[in-house]
């Protein structure tokens, strides 16, 4: 059998580990009393790194699965974004053509007002002119 450090994987896991739990990770033994404890309860080395394979794969699908439907939700939420960008710009266009169409009406009707108060001043310089014949 070849030596506990030949056989064990080189690359560690890239997850994030913060400081407190890095001291709850170390372990008080050393990877050697570690190893002999394996072996002694009839652990060899080519079954573990099977289990840890297999364990990775599963854990690799898993992971895989996860970024799936992630990035399905997120194609969800893009769709719907540029619903709410279309249904916004739609909405701003209505808006933008109801304010035209206000200040239109609003003009128009100070127009006729203006018109009607010429038409009253018309109206009463007539109405004065008219009772001052008539007293005449």
């Amino acid at each position: 059998m070849s030596s506990p450090q030949s056989g064990r994987f080189t690359s560690t896991p890239t997850t994030t580990i913060t400081s407190s739990r890095v001291s709850s990770l170390k372990s008080p033994l050393s990877d050697e009393t570690i190893w002999k404890r394996l072996r002694e309860a009839g652990f060899d080395e080519e079954s573990i790194k099977r289990r840890d394979k297999g364990s990775l794969i599963a854990h690799i699908a898993k992971l895989e699965a996860e970024i799936y439907n992630l990035q399905n939700q997120m194609g969800i939420l893009i769709i719907e974004k540029k619903e709410w960008v279309a249904n916004y710009e739609q909405m701003k266009s209505t808006a933008e053509m109801a304010e035209f169409t206000l200040k239109r009406e609003q003009s128009v009707h100070t127009a006729a007002l203006a018109e009607a108060k010429l038409r009253e001043d018309k109206l009463k310089k007539a109405l004065g002119i008219e009772k001052e014949c008539v007293s005449n």
